[in-house]
């Protein structure tokens, strides 16, 4: 079981973390962004990386001295520790000294490379992340964070094979000093910053969670969860997204090492630094994907890292007395009825009432487990997903005695799921009670894990990088943040290619276009492991398309590698060959 959960912050300057060595050699060196492990390189667009922008002469070539830039720097009171990036601790006047020499100089960049392991929490840490919350935040602030954290460690606890645990008995000491936590999580007031975190190679007088009084302030459209999921990516070794030279601002240094290609919607991006997530922080697929490649696999459960809402609550105070929508995605199955453990309507409202989870990012979804109270079950109700412009139903249940239900359905492809009561149980029809909600994708998507790359790509306005075709993102817009296009000019045909770095056997690949450019014709090939000298073997021939989505299936197929060859594009724009999603499935 999992009790303890982390927390983000939007930084003011945002870029990917990575994990570190040393205490002094992590913060500048080895940093491991939550990106997949391969640099994607693409012809005429640089592992779909913006073009480098010309030598514009001396532009700012003034800087900082160190004793300049060390009186420019916050610092803690207290403790001391210097405060840079907004959120990254240097613990003393030699740790910042080595930040410093890592920053950008005028015309040119210091690389530091040092080593080759990660800083990263050890096999059996990684199942034993306890902490505790300070009773010093006070009643009602303690309790937010308690939950905060829970609903956070959720979030990363669903992608990857760690366990973060509250101690609550540790909660009245909860210093710097407890030896009997790995972390502690404290209220601090006027420092500088929202919140800041540690490394996982840090010692246990630096594993802190200090979050400022003024994060309990109104953080629209941010939420203090999802100020905690980037919190706690930072706890797990991940660098902001935003310091890889891909996202265009607040660098910080070119000392990490990549998990997967950048992501400018990523938990650990800001939209201070040209991120693209403008709603709240949530976990995307590729921070799902490179948090895994540190860790391993998690419980999969897509729910544990939306956002709950409702129609309406009962709520007739704190506590039990109180059925908050967040209890239908703590991760818990307790059917117990009470608020601890569920969620109800509104007193004298009419029906239907709805409870929902936004996952804050399209996933492919097949898979739902509702978990009802006992002796409350709703008897009849529909369970629905929004498909961009209305809800559709995926199932609808009628005459309901079970107090848990599995729904397996067809994949759809969606940020949000909702549960449509239309009657309670048989004794109080006029409410409806959920105590759980989870959501699966039962089939794993092999794309996920590749290395994509493309004969070429357009890069003006945007780059049109092959590392969008298996972000896991599966939209049907075109633009830069979703859609891989071959260069002006070049000609046809153009291929997209994924490696999947050894065999894969696949049965179905679904393949997303752009609406107003899906390619009129394309073959999909494999490589040909049999003959010693390779080879492109045509597996699907398509012509005269016009759907932005189609499906292949075939017998099953063992290759290393899978290519989309664009032989015609869209009926507006021929030359231009646009893929937006590949994925492969076995089933």
């Amino acid at each position: 079981m999992r009790s303890s959960r982390g927390a983000p912050y939007v930084c003011p300057r945002c870029q990917m973390e990575r994990m570190q060595m040393s205490r002094t050699e992590s913060k500048r060196n080895i940093w491991v962004s939550a990106r997949l492990m391969a640099i994607l390189a693409s012809v005429g667009c640089g592992a779909g990386m913006a073009p480098e922008a010309p030598d514009e002469g001396p532009v700012g070539a003034h800087r900082l001295s160190f004793e300049e830039f060390e009186r420019s720097t916050y610092r803690e009171p207290e403790t001391g520790i210097y405060i840079v990036d907004g959120d990254m601790p240097m613990s003393d006047l030699e740790e910042l000294r080595e930040y410093y020499d890592g920053l950008s100089k005028p015309g040119a960049l210091t690389v530091h490379a040092v080593g080759s392991a990660n800083a990263v929490w050890n096999s059996t840490q990684k199942l034993n992340l306890t902490y505790c919350v300070s009773t010093g935040f006070g009643g009602s602030r303690h309790a937010r964070i308690v939950d905060a954290m829970a609903r956070a460690a959720n979030a990363w606890e669903s992608a990857a094979n760690i366990n973060f645990i509250h101690v609550p008995a540790e909660d009245s000491a909860c210093t710097a000093t407890n030896p009997n936590v790995v972390f502690d999580v404290r209220p601090v007031s006027g420092l500088g910053y929202v919140a800041r975190a540690f490394f996982p190679n840090d010692i246990r007088p630096y594993r802190n969670l200090l979050i400022d009084s003024s994060a309990f302030e109104n953080l629209a459209p941010q939420t203090l969860t999802g100020l905690l999921r980037h919190e706690l990516g930072h706890i797990l070794g991940l660098r902001h997204e935003s310091t890889r030279s891909g996202s265009g601002a607040c660098f910080e240094d070119s000392n990490w090492r990549a998990l997967t290609p950048y992501d400018s919607d990523s938990v650990m991006h800001s939209p201070q630094c040209m991120g693209a997530n403008t709603a709240d922080l949530h976990l995307t697929q590729r921070d799902r994907i490179g948090i895994r490649a540190l860790y391993g696999a998690g419980n999969g459960n897509l729910a544990l890292m939306g956002n709950s809402s409702a129609s309406s609550t009962y709520c007739y105070g704190p506590g039990s007395n109180c059925y908050s929508p967040d209890r239908v995605n703590d991760g818990s199955r307790d059917s117990t009825l009470n608020g601890h453990h569920s969620w109800t309507n509104a007193d004298n409202v009419g029906l239907p009432q709805w409870v929902q989870v936004d996952l804050g990012h399209p996933y492919v979804i097949n898979q739902a487990v509702v978990v009802g109270s006992s002796g409350g079950v709703p008897q009849s109700y529909l369970l629905e997903y929004w498909n961009g412009s209305a809800w559709v139903a995926t199932a609808n249940v009628a005459g309901n005695t079970q107090v848990q239900r599995t729904h397996d359905f067809a994949p759809v492809v969606t940020s949000r799921v909702r549960l449509l009561g239309r009657l309670g149980s048989a004794t109080q029809p006029g409410y409806v009670r959920v105590n759980e909600i989870e959501l699966y994708n039962t089939h794993e998507n092999l794309a996920l894990g590749a290395a994509a790359s493309a004969s070429s790509s357009f890069c003006s306005l945007g780059c049109y990088s092959p590392s969008r075709v298996n972000d896991g993102i599966p939209s049907l817009e075109l633009g830069p943040n979703t859609s891989w296009t071959n260069a002006a000019g070049a000609a046809l045909p153009q291929w997209v290619d994924l490696d999947f770095g050894g065999l894969r056997t696949f049965r179905r690949i679904e393949l997303y276009m752009s609406t107003s450019g899906a390619p009129q014709a394309l073959s999909i090939q494999v490589w040909n492991e049999l003959n010693v000298l390779g080879g492109w073997v045509t597996l699907h021939v398509v012509r005269d398309n016009v759907h932005a989505r189609t499906t292949h299936l075939s017998s099953a197929i063992t290759t290393s590698k899978l290519r989309i060859l664009g032989q015609l594009g869209s009926v507006e724009q021929p030359g231009y060959v646009r893929i937006n999603e590949v994925e492969v499935y076995e089933n």
